[in-house]
């Protein structure tokens, strides 16, 4: 299990024999129904690199007074990848997003018939794909949708609101491949009143015996709670210990 990536937006993945995904990371944002250009080059703001995790985030200024600020995180001993981009914008607003990974040849991504995660296949099921931001169930058609379409992975995201976070979350671990599994979006409250999306969300996500929980503040940072946890933090990765206290993977002040 390896991941390269580069401040190009090109990323590397591989898996085992197989290497998942290879080339640039296409995105493309809407605002009102009319797309948004790119108006500078990506810039990095973070890099972390430690016993638990690689991190790496990067960020793009695009029209409209969008930006797009890209995470990418490995985690070594948990064994999964989140890719996440967030849409941050300055009014509201019908935001769109279609973000489009690069599957290598030979991979293809197969996704279960009544839930939307998948796996990618190599020589063999290399990975589950889990798209966080989505209803876990198919017969919930509201928000957005992750498919191939062509060589790409395609996660299509749209929201009202001032900004947008689109995250997926891989695990590489195979021996959890044939596991019980769901993910979960978190109430986040604020002074005991629950937030709305565009201004911060929480994810949960459980793989047979192990549990993370992902949480991204969009709007400025504020004491918040979650699960009965108080934070004051841009963005946390954790995982869940078997007494069910939350250690943290990366968090960014």
């Amino acid at each position: 299990m390896s991941a390269v990536w580069h401040k190009s937006a090109s990323l590397e993945l591989c898996c085992g024999k197989d290497v998942l995904l290879s080339g640039p990371w296409d995105l493309q944002v809407g605002c009102d129904g009319a797309p948004a250009a790119p108006r500078s080059e990506w810039e990095e703001t973070c890099w972390v690199s430690d016993e638990d995790v690689d991190y790496l985030e990067l960020e793009i200024k695009f029209t409209s007074g969008l930006r797009v600020q890209r995470h990418l995180l490995l985690a070594h001993q948990d064994r999964f990848l989140m890719l996440a981009d967030a849409i941050l914008g300055d009014r509201p607003a019908a935001l769109s997003y279609r973000g489009t990974l690069p599957l290598c040849s030979g991979v293809a991504f197969r996704g279960a018939t009544e839930t939307r995660e998948g796996f990618l296949v190599g020589t063999k099921r290399r990975a589950l794909v889990l798209p966080l931001a989505l209803p876990e169930w198919r017969c919930d058609v509201r928000i957005g949708e992750l498919v191939q379409v062509g060589a790409g992975l395609e996660l299509h995201q749209a929201r009202q609101g001032r900004r947008l976070f689109a995250p997926l979350f891989f695990d590489l671990d195979r021996r959890r491949m044939n596991r019980p599994l769901t993910w979960r979006q978190l109430t986040v409250a604020e002074s005991l009143a629950v937030q709305p999306h565009d201004v911060a969300v929480g994810y949960r996500v459980a793989i047979g015996s192990r549990q993370w929980l992902i949480y991204r503040s969009l709007a400025a940072v504020a004491s918040r709670t979650l699960l009965g946890h108080n934070l004051a933090t841009e963005t946390l990765v954790a995982r869940f210990d078997r007494s069910g206290e939350v250690e943290p993977l990366i968090e960014i002040e």
